[in-house]
């Protein structure tokens, strides 16, 4: 299908052009990002650019051709670095709108996708002792209090996954006894059930049998 390059891009839209096709990226499932959930961000903008075979806009692995071509010793434009800065720019512009107003400044240097990829994993991903001891202390506070069960066990879930992409992965049976630990006693005749079994369930065994228990509470 080719059409004339006269249709305003939307969120999702893919916009054809005689030659090619741009992809305008939507974002708007993807939570912003902000100073503590980059490592899930990422995963996320990347999943989603690669769902469309154009991850070498965000790693850099897909560099702009030239600018100008020349044939029969006449130089022109080059359509081909043209399609690509438009892709790029649109890729660029879902990056921005999928990060919080305090993360933007950061971007403001970046000329490229790649350039605003780099500097936003330079920031947010270098993974330093402090980093590995901030993401454990919140474990180790993270009780359920007033929150859902649903809420309780995803907060935990995302900081086990945030110490297994950083290469520090918990312990299974750890990570069970930790969402265990942090309950109320209304919560102990499931405790002491998940406790007396010979092997530790799955994480979501265990969120079922909560919710369950939420649901008599």
């Amino acid at each position: 299908m080719s059409t004339s390059d006269n249709t305003s891009p939307s969120t999702g839209e893919v916009i054809f052009t005689n030659t090619n096709t741009l992809f305008n990226v939507n974002t708007s499932n993807v939570t912003k990002l902000h100073d503590t959930n980059y490592l899930m961000w990422s995963l996320q903008i990347h999943a989603l650019i690669d769902g469309y075979e154009l991850s070498g806009y965000l790693d850099g692995s897909l560099p702009p051709p030239p600018t100008t071509v020349t044939t029969n010793a006449t130089t022109k434009p080059n359509p081909d670095f043209t399609f690509w800065e438009r892709q790029d720019r649109l890729f660029y512009s879902a990056l921005l709108g999928a990060i919080t107003t305090s993360v933007q400044p950061l971007m403001s240097r970046a000329t490229t996708t790649a350039e605003a990829w780099t500097t936003l994993a330079d920031t947010f991903a270098k993974p330093s002792r402090n980093h590995f001891k901030q993401i454990k202390d919140q474990i180790k506070t993270w009780t359920k209090g007033n929150k859902s069960v649903a809420e309780y066990v995803r907060g935990l879930t995302v900081r086990f996954d945030e110490l297994a992409i950083l290469g520090k992965p918990m312990d299974h049976e750890d990570q069970i006894q930790k969402i265990l630990a942090g309950l109320p006693d209304d919560y102990k005749p499931v405790v002491d059930q998940i406790e007396n079994k010979d092997s530790p369930p799955t994480i979501t065994e265990v969120h079922e049998r909560l919710r369950n228990r939420e649901v008599t509470l």
